[in-house]
């Protein structure tokens, strides 16, 4: 492949405008709440990419809020990894209720 060739390529693609959709996963805790509402306004609440926002209060504080975003898929992924590691704990401590030591 000629090098005139390939920057044409790498022209032609960066000068195309992409839609929040065509990217890969985005990384909500470097984006601004107005870049996550202009992201979120091209999806669908269901699709993997949409952002989603919980707010928790740190314990101890009555006042003070943290909030947390992340992506459809990683709140998945999140919640996969949670359960893995409950069922890990419960099926370890079941195992050793059962020992005859």
């Amino acid at each position: 492949m000629s090098f005139a060739f390939a920057s044409l390529i790498l022209l032609g693609t960066a000068a195309a405008p992409a839609s929040p959709a065509t990217l890969g996963e985005p990384d909500p805790k470097k984006m601004t709440a107005a870049e996550i509402r202009a992201h979120n306004a091209a999806l669908d609440k269901q699709h993997p990419n949409f952002i989603r926002c919980v707010r928790s209060a740190p314990i101890g504080s009555l006042v003070a809020t943290q909030r947390s975003c992340r992506t459809n898929a990683q709140w998945a992924r999140a919640d996969d990894v949670g359960n893995a590691e409950a069922r890990d704990i419960g099926d370890k401590m079941a195992s050793k209720s059962w020992s005859t030591n």
